[in-house]
């Protein structure tokens, strides 16, 4: 034990002192991290090669073992150094890539590429997924192909895990300790000297790291320190749960790298369903968006520190647990996470949600109006009147989706021809009111307590209009008024930008036409009429 709390000692003083030498000499030679862009949370520039003073920590605090003799060291020297290894190298070279990022940047292809190069060489060391427990299932024993993918893919989103959330003062750093300790833990109860030994140094230099980074930050991890921590994390937890209980060895890694997971997941599914690239960054992660709240980064970290604190709590308990009860937890862990981030604002929740209302709630509306919309147009279709019109359009607005709705019908600059259709038609119109204004037919429809001049110019109400044309020339046009803080539409607008308005031209073009060719019959043209005059 004393062993422990020396390395745990050793590890957090290095850090201490080392993270301000990295920092002066980030400042010295200009590697900052520079505001870009609004997903940058600081307002100047902050040293960024973190990363460097916590590997360098955690290198200080192994290179004494060596000069240590007791069961410990000698343990780990039989028994261990091959994982040590397996562990070290890949987390070197991700932690090169991360300094190369941070000092001449990369784009996610190359970097996703190279992670996943480094995460083939970790399998091919040793480290590798060949079990998962499926809850209510069992364990499922993997082929070497798929086994071998999912080692690769388990490395590489959680280094990416936690470099997303590396956005804010202290919140990556404090996750990563939070998922330390975790493992210490399980490696305590496990009783595994070099999962202990190297999540215990890890743990010091995170804490003495945090010291510099918590807001306000004077050095951040940089990709190469969240690259680094998060693929070691991953890599430790591979290599702890090799010897451990399949349900060990799955459930508690995933609970472990709660906050990051969650992150992660969020963000590409709200990717995906905004059909944006995945890898393209935003501002919108959980912190952002607990920040647009108008909290403090401080309060921000905080918070979330307890949410991780409650996923380590979890993950530690669920060494005990058996898979019945693991399955049942993790659900009700899922549907909490699910109401949580559905309290974040974000724009596709928000339409995810009513896109369920309208498949659940409103779906038997919808369909009902949409049954009435087709029988409107069908009855369109068959009307050779004003007054078949009229009522085939009633069809369509008895169902009260639209407050209020005007039909102007008749063509530019043929008032006399329209002033007869509209004398031949009945005054009601219908379910609506008939007039004749501006050298047009005009019928027009009310919602019960609703009046024109309530509607029309209105700021409260706003309006569709629907153009009747066709090969033949302008017929006129409609005009649908709704609230604008009333509930959604339930109708389908293709239905009636299309064929309702095709067969509302058309019959609109049956009605008048007749009109319009008594007119022709009865006026002989001027040219002809001048010739017999000159004969």
């Amino acid at each position: 034990m004393k062993s422990y709390f020396a390395l745990f000692l050793i590890a957090t003083s290095a850090a201490l002192l080392i993270t301000p030498l990295v920092r002066r000499m980030c400042e010295r030679f200009k590697l900052l991290d520079v505001p870009a862009d609004d997903r940058r949370v600081h307002k100047f520039g902050i040293p960024r090669l973190g990363g460097v003073a916590i590997y360098i920590s955690m290198g200080l605090a192994l290179a004494t073992l060596p000069l240590i003799s007791n069961l410990l060291t000698q343990s780990l020297r039989t028994y261990y150094t091959t994982d040590l290894l397996i562990a070290l190298v890949p987390a070197t070279l991700v932690l090169l890539l991360g300094i190369y990022d941070d000092l001449r940047g990369t784009n996610a292809t190359v970097k996703f590429l190279c992670l996943g190069l480094i995460a083939a060489l970790f399998y091919w060391m040793g480290g590798r997924i060949e079990v998962l427990a499926i809850p209510f299932v069992g364990a499922v024993h993997l082929p070497a192909t798929v086994g071998f993918f999912v080692t690769v893919f388990w490395l590489v989103g959680i280094a990416n895990a936690f470099n997303l959330i590396d956005g804010m003062d202290g919140l990556a750093p404090g996750a990563a300790l939070f998922s330390s300790i975790v493992i210490l833990v399980i490696s305590l109860a496990q009783e595994n000297p070099l999962m202990i030994v190297v999540s215990l140094v890890l743990c010091g230099a995170l804490a003495g790291f945090l010291r510099y980074n918590f807001n306000p930050a004077s050095i951040f991890l940089g990709d190469s320190g969240a690259l680094f921590v998060g693929f070691l994390l991953a890599a430790l937890a591979v290599l702890g749960t090799q010897k451990a209980t399949t349900a060990v060895a799955v459930l508690t890694p995933i609970l472990a790298f709660g906050l990051p997971v969650v992150d992660t997941g969020v963000t590409m599914a709200r990717r995906l369903v905004g059909r944006r690239p995945i890898f393209q960054g935003d501002s919108e992660h959980i912190h952002h968006m607990l920040l647009a709240r108008g909290w403090s980064q401080r309060r921000v970290v905080l918070i979330l520190y307890a949410v991780c604190a409650v996923f380590g709590l979890l993950a530690a308990l669920f060494t005990k647990t058996s898979s019945p009860q693991t399955g049942f937890v993790l659900f009700v862990i899922a549907v909490a996470v699910i109401i949580a981030v559905g309290h974040l604002r974000y724009h596709e929740v928000d339409e995810l949600r009513a896109g369920m209302m309208r498949t659940v709630g409103d779906r038997r509306i919808r369909v009902a109006n949409n049954i009435r919309l087709r029988r409107a147009s069908l009855s369109l279709s068959q009307a050779s009147t004003l007054n078949e019109l009229f009522e085939a359009i009633s069809l369509l607005l008895e169902f009260e989706e639209f407050a209020y709705a005007n039909l102007h019908l008749g063509q530019e600059g043929r008032a006399e021809i329209n002033e007869r259709a509209f004398q031949t038609a009945p005054q009601r119109g219908g379910d609506g009111k008939l007039d004749f204004r501006n050298g047009r037919i005009f019928w027009s429809w009310q919602r019960a307590g609703v009046t024109e001049k309530m509607v029309t110019g209105s700021s409260s109400f706003w309006c569709f209009q629907l153009p009747l044309t066709s090969e033949s020339g302008e017929w006129g046009w409609m005009n649908f008024y709704r609230p604008i803080d009333g509930p959604p539409l339930l109708l389908n607008m293709n239905y009636l930008t299309s064929s309702f308005r095709v067969e509302l031209t058309d019959a609109t073009e049956r009605a008048l036409k007749p009109f319009a060719d008594r007119v022709n019959e009865t006026h002989i043209p001027l040219s002809v009429t001048a010739g017999k005059i000159a004969g």
